[in-house]
């Protein structure tokens, strides 16, 4: 291979590194991660913080190892006398510069709740308090209607979302004492998720056992005795208001 030909492949490896799109995830990061902050003042619940934090670390590490990569090609190139690498062309649309692409700082959060509740749809962003949003879950969850409670969390985002358990968690404890005909704990879990699971993940399919028995532990046993994953916000928010519908069906104990 010559000389022209690898600088030739140089430049366009160059070209092919994924600079702008890691500078946009990082953006969307940086968006949830403020509304996040927001939601936290509003909710005991641990919604993944420092998990997200740590996200933006390792993306941050990964954008200054490609800027070094992109350094490192620009002065080989200079050495070989080919002229530094081009940066990428921006995309065009009928010869003119297209605009970039906006930033949707919900999209984590869309994508998340098609995926557990296994539908597909783009949001249509609701600003709704978090106590209307909470009502409008349990009548879909009431009524068995999957597509309306999936369309509610969607477009509720996750500034609204994430302060669902602090409304669901104080209604399961109570729903759960209702049908034991005393005080839950943590030997009651086991039982309670098996008699809720089929409910909770008719509208939630992608909601597992563990993940329904993780929510139930920590609102009967107020936090102790939980499996410790409640990074995901967007999980812990749907299995909610499904978990409170399906204990509100379960007759007392004993009747």
């Amino acid at each position: 291979m010559d000389v022209a030909a690898l600088a030739g492949r140089l430049k366009t490896l160059a070209a092919d590194l994924p600079l702008p799109s890691l500078g946009t995830a990082d953006e969307c990061f940086e968006a949830a991660q403020a509304e996040l902050k927001e939601a936290s003042r509003e909710s005991n619940a641990e919604i993944g913080l420092h998990k997200l934090g740590a996200a933006r670390e390792r993306l941050a590490a990964a954008r200054t190892r490609l800027s070094e990569a992109a350094t490192a090609l620009d002065d080989y190139l200079g050495a070989i006398g080919a002229g530094a690498a081009a940066p990428p062309a921006p995309a065009t649309t009928g010869g003119r510069t297209a605009p970039p692409v906006p930033v949707d700082p919900r999209r984590w959060w869309t994508e998340r709740v098609n995926e557990l509740c296994d539908r597909t749809g783009a949001a249509d962003p609701q600003r709704v308090p978090p106590t209307r949003l909470f009502n409008e879950l349990l009548k879909a969850a009431g009524d068995g209607n999957a597509d309306a409670y999936c369309k509610r969390l969607r477009d509720a985002g996750p500034e609204t979302g994430v302060k669902l358990p602090g409304l669901a968690w104080p209604l399961v404890r109570t729903l759960a004492a209702e049908h034991l005909g005393r005080t839950p704990t943590a030997r009651d879990v086991p039982a309670l998720r098996d008699k809720c699971a089929d409910k909770v993940r008719s509208l939630v399919p992608k909601a597992e056992p563990d993940h329904i028995g993780a929510a139930l532990a920590s609102a009967c046993t107020l936090g102790r005795g939980g499996s410790g994953d409640a990074g995901d916000a967007a999980r812990t928010a749907a299995v909610g208001p499904a978990l409170v519908a399906a204990l509100h069906r379960l007759p007392r104990e004993g009747r």
